[in-house]
């Protein structure tokens, strides 16, 4: 191996003392009622740079849906808007004419009425078998 000496550390050997850089203590602790409180000096740089956003944060604010009406994310108003579509889908599809140039409008109307019905039911056969489990 060859012999390679930097600043007084010889490689070969390995460290056989530890040399120190003294820099002359400009400061030390501030006089009393100097110094900022604790919680403002390096908590709020601390704070802006965690507070970036990262790629993670970035991906997943670009996945996540954007939503119009959140109110409907609870599920009891999500009933309540289903019911209503359903009745709304209803009273229109009574009242559209059966046969002539709307026909398929009413055949549409009437199809999606009766998703919905069975929607509604499939949703109550499970709240059915939710409150069985429930009740044990």
């Amino acid at each position: 191996m060859s012999d390679m000496k930097l600043g007084g550390l010889v490689f070969d050997r390995g460290i056989d003392r530890i040399t120190h850089a003294r820099q002359e203590a400009t400061g030390g602790l501030p006089e009393r009622g100097e110094s900022a409180p604790a919680e403002t000096g390096a908590r709020a740089q601390l704070d802006t740079l965690l507070a970036q956003p990262s790629l993670d944060d970035v991906l997943e604010t670009a996945l996540r849906p954007q939503l119009e009406h959140r109110e409907l994310m609870v599920p009891a108003r999500f009933r309540a808007a289903l019911d209503d579509v359903l009745q709304r889908l209803g009273t229109e599809a009574e009242a559209a004419p059966a046969s002539g140039a709307d026909a398929d409008q009413t055949r549409i109307l009437n199809r999606a009425v009766r998703l919905l019905r069975e929607e509604c039911g499939l949703r109550d056969l499970v709240q059915m078998y939710r409150s069985t489990l429930y009740q044990g």
